[in-house]
């Protein structure tokens, strides 16, 4: 039986192909969390204890741990919480005495990453809130959860960049030196992916380093997102290491999986590939991390034949070359595209610790494109001198690049947390909206403003049932009135923009101050709901 010839073409249309599957399977999602709005909202007094609180946020989260400390410093952890089309909705426990009660929630967004956030509400009359012990700093789990990431990367990046490297650029040199470097590596991979498993759950809840024996953080970290980062990381650990042994179209195989699995892997989870548009960020991720792996893939294997191959060896180096050219062009310009998407203003380069860390990873590769130029143009050429000085200083120069790979991939660890400004824009206009949430047994609405101040501003609105399920209405229309000051209905019909969201333009609220609002939702053509309450507006 012949074994199946895998040539670099079909590889190429493998990748290709693996990308445009990525690209038409990506949603568009929000990609960070925001609280929009509470019920009660924050600083309300209430005459009576409500039955539910709910908390409303820009796009779906799952919830992590959701606490209520009541007027009398009592923690309840057991609460009753759904979660449905971005809002949360607690049962609050029976018997709520009089005075002020902190509601404690995190919760986890697309992009993976924990936030979280109080309400303080009062019933009958505000009293001292005693509020949670503050949480700590978390600089431990913080650390460990970027070494674990560092141990990730350099089994995604080096082992089965390295494993590729070898069954496609260097099929016919064998060094069990290499070959076991590499293993070593991508254990570490497999490792780090484990690790990181945990302490994403760890960092998640809050906990410090020794919660790490309990099943809680194992479980809130195979909760978010990240689990698929984990999962596809791992099994390309696994095809690479496979990909190490036996004859020479497995290896291809696994290896080109692998590679392909490192893209999937980083395009699964983080800031980046949860940005939108996500038709244009996720395939941007998933090239960036195969053209990374394609290059630093191939730095350790390189020293090793150019030192020990006595023939061959500038072959394989203008193989490699020729294709670093289509690698480095790939992940460069993917790359410029995510920083686009990120950083949005050239502004926010230096006024956020994001664009700080993107300005040092910029310049880290600005030195490494340096000296990959010079490995071109100059010591590849060299290696023919009878001197042999051209090994040496080759040899040297791709040390060099190993080390400035290591800082940046150092650096870039740094992201995740470091929010981007995309993301802390939408904090910013999170937290300048206003909003109510307003409800009937069998419906719900939750309306936000943007701005929150008089003036120009846009709204919107989201339907959903009273189990907080989305609800497919067929037509939204919005009132808001001060009758004190004589001013009549202001009426919009809502745009639909989702299942259940709906968006209210050319809306202009000229005075500060409570607005009657009335919410008349057409659920179908034989029922209709009205929901009114009250917005405030800031000056």
């Amino acid at each position: 039986m012949t074994a199946p010839r895998i040539t670099m073409k079909r590889a190429i249309l493998l990748m290709l192909w693996l990308t445009l599957a990525l690209l038409s399977g990506s949603g568009g999602v929000l990609a960070h969390a925001a609280l929009l709005g509470a019920h009660p909202q924050d600083g309300a007094i209430l005459d009576e204890a409500p039955s539910t609180l709910t908390l409303h946020f820009n796009e779906p989260v799952s919830p992590l741990v959701v606490s209520l400390t009541d007027a009398g410093g009592r923690s309840h952890r057991d609460l009753t919480v759904k979660a449905a089309n971005g809002i949360l909705e607690i049962a609050t426990p029976p018997g709520l005495q009089r005075g002020s009660h902190v509601l404690s929630y995190r919760v986890t967004s697309n992009d993976g990453h924990p936030i979280g956030g109080s309400v303080v509400f009062s019933v009958g009359s505000r009293t001292a809130a005693r509020t949670p012990v503050a949480e700590g700093e978390g600089y431990g789990v913080r650390t460990g959860l970027w070494l674990a990431r560092m141990g990730l990367y350099l089994g995604l990046f080096a082992g089965v960049g390295g494993s590729f490297f070898l069954a496609w650029l260097s099929s016919a040199w064998r060094s069990g030196m290499v070959e076991g470097g590499l293993g070593i590596l991508i254990g570490t991979g497999i490792l780090g992916a484990g690790i990181s498993l945990g302490l994403q759950g760890a960092d998640a809840l809050g906990e410090p380093l020794a919660s790490l024996r309990t099943g809680a953080v194992w479980y809130a970290g195979w909760g978010t997102s990240f689990k698929w980062t984990v999962t596809a990381g791992a099994a390309a650990c696994l095809l690479s290491w496979s990909g190490l042994t036996g004859p020479l179209w497995r290896r291809r195989a696994c290896s080109l999986l692998a590679l392909c699995g490192v893209g999937v892997s980083l395009a699964s989870s983080g800031h980046a590939s949860a940005a939108s548009p996500q038709w244009l960020t996720r395939p941007a991720v998933f090239l960036h991390g195969i053209g990374i792996a394609y290059w630093i893939g191939a730095l350790f294997p390189l020293a090793v034949i150019v030192l020990k191959a006595a023939t061959g060896h500038l072959a394989i180096i203008r193989r490699f070359s020729n294709g670093a050219l289509v690698a480095v062009a790939a992940l460069t310009l993917a790359g410029l595209v995510l920083a686009a998407v990120q950083v949005e203003e050239p502004a926010n380069l230096t006024s956020t610790a994001y664009g700080r860390v993107l300005v040092a990873k910029t310049l880290l590769v600005a030195v490494l494109l340096g000296l990959a130029a010079l490995n071109r143009l100059w010591l590849t050429p060299g290696l023919t001198a009878r001197s042999g000085s051209g090994r040496t200083w080759l040899v040297r120069s791709v040390a060099a690049e190993t080390v400035l790979c290591v800082a940046i991939l150092g650096a870039a660890g740094l992201w995740r947390f470091t929010p981007p400004p995309r993301s802390l824009a939408a904090d910013e206009a999170a937290a300048a909206a206003t909003g109510v949430h307003l409800h009937s047994a069998r419906i719900m609405a939750q309306v936000t403003l943007t701005p929150g101040r008089a003036g120009p501003m846009r709204g919107r609105i989201v339907i959903a049932s009273g189990r907080a399920e989305p609800i497919d209405a067929k037509e939204v229309t919005i009132s808001l009135s001060r009758p004190d000051d004589g001013i009549e209905a202001l009426i919009r019909k809502a745009r639909k923009s989702g299942r259940n969201a709906w968006e209210v333009e050319n809306l202009t609220l000229p005075l500060a101050g409570a607005w009657q609002a009335r919410v008349s939702i057409l659920v179908d053509d034989f029922e209709k709901a009205d929901l009114e309450g009250t917005i405030s507006v800031r000056p």
